[in-house]
């Protein structure tokens, strides 16, 4: 489960809460729920995703979204480093098909992939081309899951204006409908408060798609490129690895040159360990 998603979603409607309530009640009027409101923004959306991508991207999504609140566990960089470093010594001293014997056993799919090509494939390119599309390929999903995000992020308020402009038509129509010269004169004070209550009821739908935009869809979006980033980050280094190995470097050497990929303080500890 990943805290930070979920305290930041309860915190921003805690405060979005508070603020649409009323002065020491903390009782938030009825006009901010609006079933046909959020009707309309909510299904809105949805359907302008439909229309937008393949219904097999948009159920995917789903899936996908569950990253934002559930973390897998990151890879620890150092952790990965020694890894490979483990696997670069041994090939050196009983060959690359040694490796055979403990591929079963890696968890990491990437890694037991590239491990299995650099004992079959000889050509050092051809490794690194299919090693290289293989990220590009996990890259290109990880973004068409970010962009239906973004794009919800843009459907919502223009859903919401959309609501709010029936609304104020609705509301117009029906006020001209009911009122007269004279009735007017008479009931200025009553058909002014009804105009008003009806025009807070016609801006709720801008209120849900703005909301909906901005602690929902587009903060998601945002998390899961955090997540891709870091993955990618980690699979450069599994990357590196398995190509320094299938070139037979010396683990040292393999070593500093995977500690690029960490911060300096990082490297620096490490260093410190050897």
């Amino acid at each position: 489960m990943d805290i930070a998603t979920i305290i930041g979603l309860i915190f921003g409607l805690f405060l979005v809460f508070f603020g649409m309530s009323e002065p020491g009640t903390f009782t938030p009027p009825d006009t901010f729920f609006n079933l046909r409101g959020l009707a309309i923004v909510l299904g809105g959306t949805i359907a302008a995703t439909l229309v937008n991508y393949p219904f097999k991207n948009v159920i995917g999504m789903l899936k996908v979204s569950l990253q934002a609140f559930f973390n897998k566990g990151s890879v620890n960089p150092m952790v990965m480093i020694d890894y490979l470093a483990q696997f670069s010594e041994q090939a050196r001293k009983q060959g690359l098909p040694s490796l055979e014997n403990v591929i079963e056993g890696i968890d990491n799919h990437y890694l037991q992939m590239g491990l299995e090509n650099a004992i079959l494939e000889r050509d050092p390119k051809k490794l690194e081309n299919f090693l290289e599309n293989e990220l590009n390929s996990m890259i290109e999903r990880h973004t068409a899951g970010q962009e239906i995000f973004y794009n919800m992020g843009s459907y919502a308020p223009a859903f919401g204006l959309l609501g709010t402009v029936m609304g104020l038509i609705l509301m117009m129509t029906k006020q001209a409908a009911t009122s007269s010269v004279g009735s007017y004169a008479a009931g200025a004070q009553d058909s002014m408060a009804a105009l008003l209550q009806g025009m807070g009821i016609a801006l709720v739908t801008t209120f849900y798609g703005v909301l909906l935009a901005n602690l929902l869809f587009i903060p998601i979006a945002g998390k899961l490129k955090a997540r891709s980033d870091e993955e990618v980050h980690s699979l450069n280094i599994i990357k590196a690895g398995i190509l320094s190995i299938h070139s037979k470097e010396h683990p040292l050497i393999m070593r500093e040159k995977l500690l690029t990929f960490v911060d300096k303080d990082t490297r620096k500890v490490a260093r410190q360990k050897e």
